[in-house]
């Protein structure tokens, strides 16, 4: 036999056992996964609602998967900082992204050069829920309806302060669409988190903030902050008083934000598919839809697919958005 024969055999039984090699990679962790802790990253500051329903989710999850589930706040960079972490892990299952619209797609849009493609560096586990959002104000100021809120700022062009989560975040994006559809100018205040925007808030350093009804309810209950609208299309059973942005006078707005688990593109889809089925029972559970309607939030689930359509036309819709909105940050 040829020395070059050989060495073509010798080439192809490489690469058969590379190949060999490379799918027993794949088969067996999703086998035994999962055999470790497995991180969930959240992109965002400690205390706000993406938070508050990643550490409850990820309870459920440990629970229903007999493993160890370990929640990491790695806030900063309106989630670039988290979601840079999440997409250059090994694609192995055992580190997980707690993703929102903000801080996956519309962050996307209004930040340049980020280090990873938020489309092509991920691939979608499961669509959690949709978080309510709801416009608050600091009791101080003189308005108690958004009729009330928009009349002052004409009155008062640039005087009113609004906090955001940071450049390009949810509530710094809804507050531009709310203003340029209210005719009125308002200055952004961003800060580091929710938390802080609400300490500015609550001390009347800014007037009003958007927030999910989740981290303002607690404010809103003890009588702290004013609630003048929800941005959703009927009103929240935990806010049953507060109108909806139509029944205010405004033309209804979609503006509802997703929660889901986004992991490396990479990972077996053995394993996305696991946390998928695992993750979508425990949101069918009642008492999970209980704490989930207590935190005025919808419940989602769903397929990997569902979750993947969903994702695609909030890339045109927000990026429509933001293109119009020219918000864009340094």
């Amino acid at each position: 036999m040829s020395g070059g024969i050989v060495n073509d055999i010798a080439r192809t039984t490489v690469t058969l056992c590379v190949a060999l090699a490379a799918a027993l990679a794949v088969a067996q962790p999703a086998a035994d996964y999962p055999a470790r802790p497995i991180r969930i990253i959240v992109p965002t500051a400690p205390g706000g609602a993406g938070d508050v329903i990643a550490r409850f989710v990820g309870d459920r999850l440990g629970a229903a998967l007999h493993a160890a589930i370990v929640v990491e706040n790695r806030p900063g960079a309106s989630g670039v900082i988290g979601n840079d972490l999440v997409a250059r892990a090994p694609p192995d299952g055992y580190t997980l992204l707690f993703a929102t619209s903000a801080t996956q797609i519309i962050a996307a849009y209004a930040i340049p050069h980020l280090p990873y493609d938020p489309r092509r560096d991920f691939r979608p586990v499961i669509n959690i829920g949709y978080a309510t959002s709801v416009i608050v104000v600091n009791p101080a100021l003189a308005v108690t309806t958004l009729g009330e809120l928009i009349d002052y700022a004409r009155r008062h062009p640039g005087e009113l302060n609004y906090a955001s989560s940071g450049g390009g975040s949810a509530n710094h994006v809804d507050t531009e669409v709310f203003a340029r559809l209210s005719g009125i100018r308002l200055t952004h205040v961003p800060y580091r988190g929710t938390a802080d925007g609400y300490r500015a808030l609550l001390n009347n350093e800014v007037q009003l903030m958007f927030g999910a009804i989740t981290s303002a309810l607690p404010y809103i209950e003890a009588g702290r902050l004013r609630p003048l609208v929800v941005l959703v299309e009927r009103r929240s059973p935990l806010l049953p008083e507060v109108p909806t942005i139509a029944q205010a006078g405004l033309p209804s707005v979609d503006v509802r934000k997703w929660l889901g688990l986004l992991a490396p593109a990479a990972t077996p889809p053995q394993i996305v598919e696991r946390l998928n089925r695992t993750l979508d029972a425990v949101l069918h559970e009642p008492q999970v839809r209980e704490w989930m309607d207590r935190q005025g939030l919808d419940v989602a689930g769903g397929s990997r697919d569902d979750f993947d359509a969903v994702l695609k036309a909030d890339f045109r819709k927000w990026g429509e958005t933001l293109r119009r909105l020219d918000i864009r940050t340094e």
